[in-house]
């Protein structure tokens, strides 16, 4: 029985000597870490990406505990880049018997795509019924694109990015750990862009995140959530989009702690409740009412409805179903014809308001009230369109903001 169990042994270990895989990727240019006051191995290893283990076998440390201050360490940063995620992948069950160089070899890739894209630590140890993902050609007419990551050692993506690679998504959670590539774990930036075409309609973008991201549609910031925060949600306003190419841009800093960014865009319904499907422009001649959901302009993801009038008494109750009765924001914004001559504005309000026509503040009792009603006159000297902001908080009790406007023809 021993005879057979060491026969058995001394076959399995000549079948692996022919296929093997390295343990660790070579060093491309030496890199060397003077050891500083109070630094172990684990945060060295974590600064650079890589595993104290690799550190070790190095520098053929006998004790890892055993380092001092001023030693050089090699650090054994890989060759190449991380392999680039493919926009296209398909699921391939094991079969007994099979390897993963037998199965590279029948969809067209390698051995090292599979095991980065399921993060084999030990590619030999694959087993029956394991479903794994693998990189494949995108089918015709897939006009699908990868976004092109770039990736910092740096938390304000200052100078040259460290590395470069197309990324099939913007979906990762890193954990402790980092994008690899000898990125650090912490304290690094990415940016992510690319063009992707759209059908005509209303949307909204999703990013779930720690730690900070900004969002931009064709040059338009739509998310600024730029802090430190533990796992966090932001959502843009619903944006129409127009048929055909839009360009996207994420950036993204990872401080401390857990990393991780996940990005969706959903199709959404139009503003003022008609069908998403609705392939027209924004509404025009209508109030772009933003409602957001704190007394500050930097609370995230305001609510946004096209008004045609603001001329609201909420009482104690909401601006609509479901959201907040104190403690908001609102400010309204239309491009408003007038006549030349002179205007005025009564305005009833609780609390605050602020009016702005065409950049010149026309009033400003910015306040708590329990109550006000203001007059007030603005000469336009020539007839024209002119961009109107109206700006209002409500803080506690009722909620209220009545306008009118008495002057030559115009088109409040």
């Amino acid at each position: 029985m021993k005879g057979r169990l060491l026969s058995i042994v001394i076959l399995i270990t000549i079948l692996l000597a022919g296929f093997s895989f390295p343990a660790e990727a070579q060093t491309c240019k030496p890199v060397y870490h003077v050891v500083k006051p109070g630094q172990n191995l684990t945060q060295i290893a974590r600064s650079y990406g890589v595993t104290v283990q690799a550190v070790v076998k190095a520098n053929n440390l006998w004790n890892p505990s055993l380092i001092y201050s001023g030693q050089h360490l090699l650090i054994p940063l890989p060759c190449s880049q991380p392999p680039p995620q493919t926009t296209c992948t398909a699921t391939h069950i094991v079969k007994r018997g099979e390897y993963l160089k037998v199965i590279a070899r029948r969809y067209g890739t390698t051995w090292q795509a599979i095991a980065a894209l399921n993060g084999l630590k030990n590619p030999n140890l694959i087993y029956p019924g394991q479903r794994l993902k693998v990189p494949t050609k995108c089918p015709d007419g897939d006009s699908s694109k990868p976004w092109t990551g770039q990736y910092w050692n740096n938390r304000t993506l200052a100078g040259n990015p460290h590395f470069t690679r197309k990324d099939a998504a913007v979906n990762f959670n890193w954990g402790l750990g980092g994008p690899g590539g000898g990125v650090y774990h912490d304290n690094f930036s990415a940016r992510w862009t690319r063009t992707r075409s759209f059908k005509a309609g209303y949307y909204r973008f999703h990013v779930w995140v720690d730690d900070g991201v900004r969002l931009w549609v064709d040059n338009q910031l739509l998310i600024n959530q730029w802090h430190d925060t533990s796992p966090a949600h932001y959502q843009s306003e619903i944006k129409y989009m127009s048929a055909g190419n839009h360009t996207l841009r994420i950036e993204y800093y990872e401080h401390t702690g857990g990393a991780q960014i996940k990005f969706e865009i959903k199709q959404s319904s139009a503003p003022n409740g008609e069908d998403s499907k609705d392939n027209g422009p924004e509404p025009s001649g209508l109030w772009k009412g933003e409602y957001y959901p704190y007394r500050t302009w930097e609370s995230c993801c305001p609510t946004v409805r096209y008004e045609p009038t603001i001329y609201f008494d909420w009482g104690a109750g909401s601006p609509f179903p479901g959201y907040r009765e104190n403690d908001f924001n609102v400010r309204w914004t239309k491009n408003v014809y007038f006549e030349k001559g002179r205007y005025y504005f009564i305005i009833e309000v609780d609390d605050a308001v602020c009016l702005t026509i065409n950049g010149d503040t026309v009033m400003n009792e910015w306040h708590d009230t329990n109550g006000a009603a203001y007059t007030v006159y603005y000469d336009i000297p020539e007839s024209g369109t002119y961009p109107v902001k109206i700006e209002y908080y409500e803080a506690t009790g009722n909620a209220k903001i009545k306008i009118t406007v008495n002057g030559p023809p115009n088109s409040w």
